[in-house]
């Protein structure tokens, strides 16, 4: 198989192998209905270790201890406790959410494998497509919170499942070509059953039979045991060791769209316009992670300086260059969040005013923040600015008499203020904020920024 069939291969296969696990969530759901997550457990992997022993009756030895000890790591991590996780989670929230929040799987794997292995590295164009497919993921589950009262409980499950799952990935990338998948499959699921039936005796106990008489409860195991685990195993290790670990965690982001129309259709979970948003936002960052030659909107992210703070900058230089306006950001570039005026910031206009330059302040705030700010400075400004709109920057250059071929803009966030300035085709400079005490919208999107700046510092290093 040539390496283009080759990888092809492996994308349908990741591609099969997700569609049917983002189903298993409503079998569960179902199934939890008669019996607890351990019970669940057991009969699945029970039925999907008969399927993979007919499957290859292949009884290969051990090739060593540090194999086996693998093996059972694998086991442990991306079988019993990734699916303990799950299961339980589903028993606090709605199957659909917890396929959401299980997204932040190929988050973890990524940095795990960017740590641990040598041919999988994070790039720019990878951190692009996870910061837009977390934001859909953010924007569902925070709506979800909402609107669907999940509980923090089984929130939090859902993450331990999603960080067992890159666990298991990263493991996994040691075994695949060396085993026959069959085999590895199964051995894992031997350790899985050896796993979980002490757990099932020292809880309820063994799974009663009386629910076993119902359609739904047959067809709901079977599905789990021969299709998600037996076959779907099988598939995906084979999508690792064709397109990676990486690339195959990506398709992760899917589950949403599978779960959530299957929740709706068989139990009856509402779809709500946030978690479609979210949906959408997710597939366009598998878009972006897979696409060849990169990806512009991240490159767009990046400051053409990135300093300590606004009163390190040269400005004199920069005037010497041929600069003649500058729109400064306010809270965290020149002051404090929400802080007046101070002698420094005041000091520093009337510098930038004798040197030549023309200023104004851009601002998202209410006018009763940025007014008296303007007038200690004595600047023009731009209240309700719309970062990162171009309007609110051009404005601001209109109201200078400059254009973006002389004009240079301070701030101290990414998605805002240097978006929105490399948006209006001006010269960016991103300064550190003055303070980490910030509004929680603030701190939410700072977190978003940290993979970017790594990104832009990594490039900065290799020019």
């Amino acid at each position: 198989m040539t390496t283009d069939r080759k990888k092809a291969a492996g994308h349908v296969l990741a591609l099969f192998t997700i569609t049917v696990w983002g189903t298993t969530f409503v079998a569960t759901k179902t199934l939890l209905n008669h019996y607890d997550a351990l019970q669940i457990m057991l009969m699945r992997f029970f039925i999907a270790w008969v399927v993979s022993f007919l499957l290859t009756r292949k009884i290969e030895k051990p090739k060593s201890v540090r194999d086996e000890l693998g093996i059972f790591a694998l086991s442990l991590s991306g079988i019993t406790f990734y699916y303990y996780f799950e299961n339980t989670a589903l028993t606090y929230t709605m199957s659909a959410n917890v396929s959401i929040i299980l997204a932040a799987a190929p988050v973890f794997t990524a940095i795990l494998a960017h740590m641990f292995t040598r041919d999988e590295k994070l790039s720019g164009q990878t951190w692009a497509g996870f910061i837009i497919a977390m934001a859909g993921v953010v924007l569902v589950v925070f709506n979800g919170a909402f609107v669907l009262k999940l509980n923090p409980l089984g929130d939090a499950l859902s993450l331990l499942a999603a960080l067992s799952w890159a666990v298991y990935s990263v493991i996994l990338k040691r075994y695949v070509q060396r085993y026959d998948n069959r085999i590895l499959t199964r051995k894992m699921l031997f350790y899985a059953l050896l796993l979980t039936t002490p757990a099932v005796l020292l809880g309820k106990g063994l799974p009663q039979a009386a629910p076993l008489i119902r359609g739904d409860v047959i067809f709901c195991l079977l599905f789990l045991g021969v299709l998600g685990s037996a076959v779907c195993y099988i598939t995906w290790n084979m999508a690792i060791e064709r397109i990676g670990v990486v690339n195959t965690n990506n398709y992760i982001y899917l589950n949403p769209f599978v779960t959530m129309i299957c929740a709706a259709i068989v139990l009856k979970e509402p779809i709500t316009v946030a978690g479609i948003v979210g949906a959408v936002l997710i597939v366009g960052g598998i878009i972006v992670s897979e696409m060849p030659g990169g990806f512009s909107l991240f490159r767009s992210l990046y400051p053409k300086e990135y300093l300590e703070s606004t009163y390190v900058i040269d400005f004199e230089s920069l005037y010497e260059a041929g600069y003649r306006g500058i729109l400064f950001d306010i809270d965290n570039t020149l002051v404090c969040h929400d802080a007046p005026a101070d002698e420094r910031s005041i000091a520093l206009f009337k510098r930038l005013h004798e040197t030549g330059f023309s200023t104004c302040l851009i601002s998202n705030n209410k006018e009763s923040r940025v007014t008296p700010f303007a007038k200690a400075l004595d600047t023009p400004y731009v209240y309700k600015a719309g970062k990162p709109k171009r309007r609110g920057y051009l404005e601001g250059m209109r109201r200078m008499g400059t254009d973006e071929y002389n004009t240079l803009f301070v701030g101290d966030q990414l998605f805002t203020d240097v978006w929105g300035a490399n948006r209006a085709g001006m010269y960016s400079i991103l300064v550190r904020p003055m303070n980490p005490k910030e509004e929680i919208q603030i701190v939410v999107k700072r977190y978003f920024e940290k993979p970017v700046l790594y990104c832009y510092m990594h490039r900065q290093k290799s020019l």
